[in-house]
């Protein structure tokens, strides 16, 4: 991902072959802080790359260490989009928090982007994908 990325409008290419909807993730800022409370904003943007509208939900799992609070008890969490009108893309935040026991190191997160059909215990395709939270 290059900085000159999002003015020259990069279009982001399928997670897996075949499937009808693009991910892409960004963090704000880009690190955390060890051994302090602090937090950051994992963006997640789901593109809808078909001609018809599509039923998603992203789910996300975090390691031992971080959080979604500071207290760092709840460690999976999952947004249900709705429908995501054919060719149009919603963006989701997930707050990603470390504590006073977060030691430094890189921390990998593991997004799944599911689509769904008829409810959300459904799931027609999904995708998953690794995302490195860095803790100096």
């Amino acid at each position: 991902m290059g900085i000159l990325d999002g003015l020259m409008g990069k279009k982001e290419e399928p997670a897996r072959a075949g499937l009808p909807f693009n991910v892409s993730t960004a963090l704000r800022p880009v690190r955390l802080s060890a051994r302090k409370e602090n937090c950051l904003e994992l963006l997640v943007t789901v593109a809808n790359a078909s001609d018809a509208p599509l039923m998603m939900s992203v789910n996300i799992e975090v390691p031992k260490s971080l959080g979604f609070e500071n207290l760092g008890i709840t460690k999976i969490k999952e947004i249900r989009i709705g429908e995501l009108p054919a060719q149009k893309e919603k963006t989701v935040g997930f707050s990603i928090c470390a504590n006073s026991q977060t030691p430094a190191g890189t921390y990998s997160a593991l997004l799944t982007v599911s689509q769904h059909y008829r409810d959300y215990s459904h799931v027609l395709n999904y995708a998953k994908k690794s995302v490195e939270v860095r803790v100096v």
